[in-house]
């Protein structure tokens, strides 16, 4: 079986300053019931990896997403964790949690870091925390290009984690749902695919097709006409090379079987 992770990160659009709440803007998020759409239509089943201060402002469209996607945790206020402490680590997933529990009446099960930036002790504390599954984990990336949130080798499908060495396979009991790409480390990934023609996609599944892969999105992807009608073209890709399309929770319940 081959399996595709579809995941969006909703979130603040893409320059809205990252540390000034009251000058963010959400126009992604009014607007991601384009990119939903096209799952619909498609019979697609996703993960929004959401943040907390969306889930705040948005709760009426979060819980409406909420019957046919599942919902994790994108922190509170969506700020890289290498630039804050432990302690301020805790109070973004503390803070989350709080509002998610009193919206869904149960606590989220999966976690994303901001820009894929995790460590131990980040992973140490979702454990802790009661999440099943973690992805954020980009195990392999273009050579050619850097990326702040790729940080070394780590395996291509869902793993647990080494504490010691959270990209090396251990005995943690979370579940690292890795963010792998195509061949060569090219990612499915909103902004590469609006850089790259479709027919390098036809023919990087030409050359592989892995057991395991992800499609990532963001909120901000829907304001592009041209990068949706992409992401509807990838999908159709993906449905031809007979993907099956699992939430991060299936995956999670999959791999910690197996």
């Amino acid at each position: 079986m081959k399996i595709c992770f579809i995941s969006i990160d909703v979130e603040h659009d893409f320059g809205s300053p990252s540390q000034e709440k009251q000058l963010r803007k959400f126009q992604g998020v009014e607007n991601l019931d384009k990119i939903l759409n096209i799952f619909k239509n498609q019979g697609i089943s996703a993960t929004l990896f959401i943040t907390g201060q969306v889930l705040e402002k948005y709760k009426d469209k979060v819980k409406k997403w909420a019957k046919d996607y599942e919902i994790a945790c994108h922190t509170w206020s969506h700020y890289f964790w290498n630039k804050i402490k432990g302690q301020e680590r805790k109070q973004e997933v503390d803070k989350f949690i709080e509002l998610y529990q009193e919206i869904f009446n149960q606590p989220p099960k999966g976690f994303r870091a901001p820009s894929h930036l995790i460590d131990e002790q980040g992973m140490k504390l979702l454990e802790e925390k009661g999440f099943l599954y973690d992805s954020s984990i980009i195990p392999h990336y273009p050579f050619f290009k850097k990326y702040r949130g790729y940080k070394g080798r780590a395996p291509l499908v869902p793993y647990h984690p080494n504490v010691k060495n959270i990209r090396e396979r251990g005995e943690m009991e979370i579940l690292e749902i890795p963010v792998p790409g195509q061949f060569l480390g090219i990612p499915l990934v909103g902004t590469w695919i609006s850089k790259l023609p479709i027919m390098s996609y036809q023919l990087l599944f030409l050359i592989r097709k892995p057991d395991f892969l992800t499609l990532n999105l963001h909120s901000w992807d829907s304001l592009s006409h041209k990068r949706l009608r992409k992401i509807e073209k990838i999908l159709t890709i993906l449905k031809n090379k007979d993907y099956q399309f699992k939430t991060g929770r299936q995956i999670c319940e999959k791999f910690s079987k197996d």
